[in-house]
């Protein structure tokens, strides 16, 4: 690979200052120089690439000033110590090359206010990405929010009086407070239930049936009949017919 990151999320982040490498001086003009920073592995020179330990923001950062961003280094405990101790490890052993230099020595760390501070540049378009669905810069950061920051160790400088390390801000995450993020803590929301639209076929449950009783013809029930007692009245024309009807009966002596 063409770089080297140092992780500071990460604990104890392997970094050998025997394979830290400076180049040979390049003249920008008369008054200020560069040497392009190093590190070697596996036989190849590196770039060299540092993420600090998340920080929160104290302090609106929309009024940095020209290129470069003085952020402080909150809060202080074990790993944004470990940082800073290395950082300065780093520029000490930078400095043990420029010795005879007789320059003052401008450090990456400044002390203010008892809070610690790093100063990065700012040379290019940042890469800001965020966990809200909207693009962010640097004048949307609000107070207590995290962030990642990759930072880029380009090369030492030096001018007539003053020599450092120059670090450009490469990347940067945010995180957004919960005020930002609207994220309501007392009545939070439920995800609305899914409507399944599937068209689905409907098939009525019918009892299991013997196919060969399903072909035969219903048995049916005779029907029974009931008798009652009919009294038949013949009408009084009737009774005359039957009369006339009648014959003389022979009695025989």
């Amino acid at each position: 690979m063409s770089y080297y990151l140092i992780d500071f999320t990460q604990k104890d982040p392997e970094f050998n200052f025997d394979n830290l490498i400076i180049g040979k001086k390049i003249n920008s003009d008369q008054k200020y120089s560069k040497y392009y920073i190093y590190y070697e592995e596996n036989n190849t020179a590196s770039e060299l690439y540092i993420k600090l330990p998340k920080i929160r923001t104290i302090y609106n950062l929309s009024n940095h000033k020209f290129n470069s961003l003085n952020l402080p280094i909150y809060p202080e405990f074990d790993v944004t110590n470990n940082f800073i101790s290395f950082i300065k490890t780093l520029e000490e052993n930078i400095l043990e090359c420029f010795k005879k230099k007789n320059k003052e020595f401008v450090s990456l760390i400044n002390k203010k206010d008892s809070l610690q501070f790093i100063r990065m540049n700012i040379f290019d378009k940042i890469n800001i990405t965020s966990n809200i669905n909207k693009p962010v810069t640097i004048n949307d950061f609000k107070i207590n929010s995290q962030l990642e920051i990759v930072i880029k160790l380009s090369y030492v400088w030096t001018n007539q009086t003053k020599i450092g390390v120059s670090s450009q801000i490469y990347q940067i995450k945010y995180h957004a407070p919960p005020d930002q993020l609207e994220i309501n803590f007392i009545d939070p929301e439920t995800e609305p239930q899914k409507i399944d639209k599937t068209i689905k076929k409907f098939i009525p449950n019918l009892p299991t049936q013997n196919p060969i009783i399903q072909q035969q013809t219903p048995i049916q029930q005779p029907i029974q009949l009931t008798q009652t007692n009919v009294v038949i009245r013949p009408s009084l024309a009737d009774l005359n017919n039957a009369i006339k009807s009648l014959r003389n009966v022979k009695i025989i002596e």
